[in-house]
């Protein structure tokens, strides 16, 4: 049932606007016809009022009789308030329904006589009552404002037809160019998919925070006061306690996020241990971020030979936060595992990263098993803070939940170093666990995204991110180039049901609709990430929504206002 605003001068057609009023009431409820002799109370505001009104009401009927034109002129002329036409000017502007109502033999003012703000009026349809037909010209009025009558029907379906065929072109264009930008990563260049995606895995982590897995334990080593930029060579002997401790405590794993690139005193204990742990079944991985000129991992001779593994621990950035693991890497004929790889897989060798599966063949003792990877990157340029990666080389990368830090630093799952060599735990008492060794050191933090304030979590701490993913599988997987695309097609296809769904109703649903319709598919957005580990990069499929519903808006209210 429409709410309408009847607007007419009181010096040209107060008595047949009040008949209109009573009949259209009468027809309707009388609280869906306003007239501001009827409906204004002494005492109050009309202007906001009528302000107030023109934005509730979605048709405006402007009854215009003998002298309304002329009224208009000579406002115009002496420049003097005319909220008649006020009010048909708002109207026009906020995209109500206006109809004219012509009475007492007035014809409609030609566009090129009006002002400029209400020059739309003069290209509408007219609706014409006359003295002799007055009675049945408002009821077939009120039947086309109610919807009712064959006439109206039949204009319905035209305008359904019409903006129909016009849906399907849009939908070819704006498919065909939601496929092109896709292709060419338009809105990547410009930042928005990583702005977009950050935003979603946000809110998905945020309002679903990830499981942590029973397995996985830190261990936090803080810094001296002498070793500001890195921790000393010195400390082997403590990576060797750490690692014995480990091997008695049976632990599946134990990884240290840290690089041993230069000799020390502590070498052979340190090596020692390391072939101890390795004959009592468990793995004991170290970092590098470099290689030497024959492609070999920078370490400290001898470590591999003993039987440590050396995993990449380089990591990735987009616009500035650390958003992207790696689970191997590529340099021509040679695979290289990373520290979140070897920490939860004892990998003796990798052979390719594949091309279109997402999932790591990787040769172990036993045989060979898989590892799931989040997408297939070629990095295009050097990046200083990895030297052991060079443009060209050939990235099996991460994507997968982020943990609120403070949990990762929880007692239960962190331990500090200096604690545990003081005090270490029963024998037996980290069974299969993985242990992730590192240091807060204040030079190796950074920010990811739910380190709103700037770089507040340390290196390890994101690596042991990156290996709970593969320990609880919440490997995030993006969603592929052709699903995008029919995504970003439905889409379109769900804007122009609703545009011809909506043709006959209320301009005001559009307000609700159009905004509600963002809010939910983000919503479907972050269920999907939080739920399913898939990523849809939803910017594309908003943008073919919102371009396609502003393009049939744009149509449907130039035909409306049309002249038929």
């Amino acid at each position: 049932m429409p709410n309408i605003f009847i607007s007419y001068r009181r010096d040209d057609s107060s008595a047949t606007a009040e008949l209109l009023h009573d009949r259209l009431a009468a027809w309707f409820a009388r609280d869906k016809v306003f007239l501001d002799l009827q409906c204004i109370a002494p005492g109050e505001d009309w202007r906001r009022l009528l302000a107030q009104r023109l934005a509730d009401y979605d048709v405006v009927l402007v009854v215009i009789g003998p002298a309304w034109y002329a009224a208009l002129e000579s406002r115009v002329a002496s420049g003097d308030d005319d909220f008649v036409r006020w009010e048909v000017a708002e109207a026009l502007r906020h995209h109500k329904r206006v109809i004219p109502v012509l009475v007492d033999g007035a014809a409609l003012p030609a566009p090129d006589k009006l002002p400029p703000d209400v020059a739309d009026l003069g290209r509408l349809q007219a609706l014409t009552l006359n003295r002799d037909t007055r009675d049945r010209d408002i009821s077939a009025l009120a039947a086309a404002l109610e919807g009712g009558g064959l006439v109206d029907f039949v204009g319905r379906l035209k305008q359904v037809l019409r903006l129909g065929k016009a849906g399907a072109g849009v939908a070819i264009v704006v498919g065909a160019a939601a496929l092109s930008f896709a292709w060419v990563n338009v809105f990547d260049l410009l930042g928005l998919d990583t702005r977009t995606a950050s935003f979603t895995m946000l809110l998905g982590d945020v309002l679903f925070e990830p499981v942590i897995s029973d397995r996985l334990l830190l261990v936090a080593i803080t810094p001296r006061a002498d070793e500001t930029t890195r921790l000393s060579s010195a400390r082997r002997n403590d990576y060797a306690r750490l690692i014995a401790i480990a091997s008695e405590r049976k632990a599946a794993a134990i990884a240290f996020d840290i690089t041993t690139d230069e000799a020390s005193a502590a070498d052979t204990a340190l090596i020692d241990a390391v072939r101890a742990a390795r004959r009592d079944g468990a793995r004991v991985v170290f970092g590098f971020k470099a290689l030497t000129p024959t492609g070999d991992p920078v370490a400290l001779p001898g470590l591999a030979d003993a039987g440590a593994l050396l995993g990449l621990t380089c990591i990735g950035q987009k616009l500035d936060n650390a958003v992207l693991g790696t689970l191997a890497m590529r340099i021509d004929s040679r695979v290289y595992g990373s520290f979140a790889l070897h920490a939860v897989t004892d990998a003796a060798s990798i052979e390719r990263i594949p091309r279109t599966e997402k999932s790591l063949p990787v040769r172990v003792a036993s045989g060979e098993t898989s590892v799931p990877f989040s997408l297939r990157e070629v990095v295009d340029r050097a990046d200083r803070d990895c030297p052991a990666r060079p443009p060209g080389a050939e990235l099996a990368r991460l994507i997968f939940p982020v943990s609120h830090r403070e949990r990762l630093r929880d007692a239960v799952r962190r331990i500090g170093a200096e604690k545990l060599l003081a005090e270490p735990p029963a024998p037996g008492a980290w069974r299969g666990k993985v242990i992730v060794v590192g240091a807060a050191h204040p030079l190796d933090v950074l920010q990811t995204r739910l380190d709103r304030a700037g770089p507040q979590r340390y290196g390890f701490e994101f690596q042991a991110d990156a290996v709970n993913a593969l320990l609880t599988g919440a490997v995030v997987t993006p969603v592929g180039f052709l699903a995008q695309w029919l995504l970003s097609l439905s889409m379109v296809l769900a804007a122009i049901s609703y545009r011809l769904w909506r043709i006959g109703k209320s301009r005001r649903l559009d307000v609700a609709v159009l905004p509600l319709a963002v809010i939910v598919y983000l919503g479907v957005m972050v269920l999907l990430y939080a739920k399913f580990r898939l990523l849809v990069d939803g910017l594309y499929h908003l943008a073919a929504f919102v371009v396609t519903w502003w393009v049939l808006a744009a149509l449907e209210r130039r035909w409306s206002h049309a002249t038929t």
